[in-house]
């Protein structure tokens, strides 16, 4: 194995204690989303997977939220009631401190959340939340960076707009546990989807709600590793056009809220007897207790990170670095 894959592992490892440390570390601040009209998220590649997964948390706590691609901030009516939260781990996403600074400017209350307080992002924004990813370098896969930044969003929005018992704020006190626990669960589900995989043959990933984030995750893990070709559908739109696209023998990872329903099951079915794919169904162990599929979501992520490592572990265990990135084609930091 590479310095570089053992450093892609160290991060994804990384979870057992900085999920926990994230949620411990967040704290109610001056903000508050009652007197607010809308609360828009940004973010560029995994940090866009994170602002979607706060639309979701902020849409479950009756907040009107929407998530875009940061060049689309200028897109839209802005004001003093609007609120804007811009995501990167670094702290360098050029076109994320751009719409931040686009939003101040038209008014709007600006918060950046970030793994890196000192970083450019945080330096004309109204509020810094900071995550706590344990990890030294944000040029590898960003693993750790990602579900902290989730667990921060889940943790925060929750202390504000739910009580102790509601599923998502008891989902946000679980993660604080779970730890060890957490990253053994999602290698062995890794693992397994893993074994699944082949290389030449499509990898669709279909679910839809908040786990639609895990699925999005997983398709960014495996094309980063440049092995497998990853394609991303919602459930609903992959049974109405995706099926036309498909050939026997091609795979699927679906992935579901749990505990699965008799739709699941049937869906399932489908994929498997209909459509003759090599089809698998991801979705949280009982034994995480997580009850939620906002705290369900977190899980799944870090499965189908193990699950993209161990696949070059499989094909490729001297991989040394990524293809040319598009952070050094684009200039993007």
């Amino acid at each position: 194995m590479t310095r570089f894959l053992e450093a892609c592992y160290s991060a994804i490892r990384a979870q057992e204690k900085s999920i926990s440390h994230t949620i411990k570390k967040t704290e109610k601040d001056n903000l508050t989303f009652g007197d607010r009209k809308r609360v828009i998220l940004i973010g560029c590649g995994d940090s866009f997977a994170v602002a979607r997964y706060g639309q979701w948390v902020f849409l479950q706590n009756g907040v009107n939220a929407n998530a875009f691609a940061p060049p689309d901030i200028s897109r839209v009516h802005l004001d003093e009631k609007d609120v804007v939260i811009g995501v990167t781990a670094s702290g360098r996403s050029v076109a994320t401190i751009n719409a931040l600074q686009f939003s101040r400017q038209k008014g709007a209350f600006t918060v950046v959340l970030t793994d890196d307080p000192e970083g450019r992002a945080a330096q004309n924004v109204d509020l810094v939340w900071r995550t706590y990813a344990g990890v030294d370098s944000y040029n590898i896969s960003p693993s750790s960076p990602t579900t902290t930044a989730m667990a921060y969003i889940l943790r925060r929005v929750s202390m504000e707009c739910g009580t102790s018992k509601t599923g998502i704020y008891r989902d946000s006190v679980r993660l604080e546990t779970l730890g060890k626990k957490l990253i053994d669960w999602a290698e062995i589900s890794g693992k397994v989807i893993s074994d699944f995989v082949d290389l030449g043959i499509p990898l669709y990933f279909v679910s839809d709600g908040p786990n639609h984030i895990a699925a999005h995750i997983g398709l960014m893990k495996f094309n980063e590793y440049s092995l497998v070709k990853a394609h991303l559908a919602h459930r609903e739109e992959y049974s109405h056009h995706w099926n036309l696209s498909l050939n026997e023998g091609d795979s699927v990872v679906f992935v579901t809220d749990s505990p699965p329903t008799t739709e699941d099951t049937a869906y399932l079915r489908v994929l498997r007897e209909t459509l003759r794919m090599n089809a698998y169904h991801l979705y949280v162990d009982n034994e995480l207790r997580l009850e939620t599929p906002l705290g369900q979501a977190i899980a799944n992520s870090i499965a189908f990170q193990m699950a993209a490592y161990h696949t070059v572990i499989r094909f490729n265990p001297q991989k040394e670095k990524w293809k040319q990135p598009n952070a050094d084609a684009f200039s993007i930091y």
